[in-house]
């Protein structure tokens, strides 16, 4: 930890501290996910010294910390897939969301949305396929290479947090979404996430899902239901929202 990542985070440390309290409801737990937390937002601090922090966006990493506390009480198949991908040494004790949201920037369109739709909505290969208009075959190569991909950057962030920091040496990371995040979410935006997977854009998709959670917003579930998308989000206050679109 640096002076200046502990002076960003500094004057949000009381409503991190209450937020935590909220979600482990014991003080015991609330000490271990509040320092869960700020390990997570030094790692970010780090991967994106630009990063524009605000009381939503720390408030989702401890909601999502808390989340992959809970789960590993009761680990799903499904996690122990991603488990099996993603090592934990491997990728710094991030989840699979964290790791993609993080580094996201560092990868092209198509990696992202195979992503996505395959490792965090758990898209099957036809079912991807099908939205993007594209064939399966294609579907299984690219998000091989995807996920090849995700964990090389996973193993270099490994070896550069080892390393002292040089920010005016870092790279700028390309930017997927806008970073306006005091403006609340509004239904035209979320009407644009649904038309981007209406459309079966993988740019938009991408565009989209950061937008939403740039304004807190933490997309929970995406998934097919016969010939219908079910989309259940998480608004800033904890709601859950659900709705559907045909595919």
């Amino acid at each position: 930890m640096t002076a200046a990542s502990f002076a960003r985070l500094e004057h949000f440390l009381p409503e991190l501290k209450l937020v935590c309290l909220q979600l482990a409801k014991n003080h015991w737990d609330a000490q271990d996910l509040m320092q869960e937390t700020l390990t997570k937002l030094y790692r970010s601090i780090e991967i994106s010294p630009d990063r524009e922090l605000s009381k939503s966006y720390i408030k989702r990493i401890a909601t999502n910390a808390w989340i992959d506390h809970c789960r590993k009480k009761q680990v799903s198949p499904a996690d122990e897939f991603l488990e099996e991908m993603y090592p934990v040494d491997a990728t710094h004790d991030f989840s699979i969301r964290e790791m993609f949201e993080q580094l996201a920037g560092r990868l092209n369109a198509r990696q992202m949305v195979l992503i996505l739709l395959m490792d965090l909505f758990s898209f099957t290969a036809p079912e991807t396929a099908k939205l993007l208009h594209t064939t399966t075959g294609a579907v299984k190569e690219g998000v091989k290479r995807a996920r090849q991909r995700l964990q090389a950057l996973t193993a270099k962030v490994k070896v550069e947090d080892e390393k002292p920091l040089k920010p005016a040496t870092r790279k700028k990371q390309r930017a997927i979404a806008p970073r306006s995040a005091n403006e609340s979410v509004t239904k035209e935006m979320l009407e644009q996430f649904l038309e981007a997977f209406r459309a079966g854009d993988p740019l938009a998709i991408c565009r989209t899902y950061f937008l939403l959670t740039e304004k807190g917003m933490s997309v929970e579930r995406v998934a097919v239901v016969g010939d219908r998308l079910t989309f259940t989000v998480r608004d800033p206050n904890g709601h859950l929202l659900s709705f559907f679109q045909n595919c």
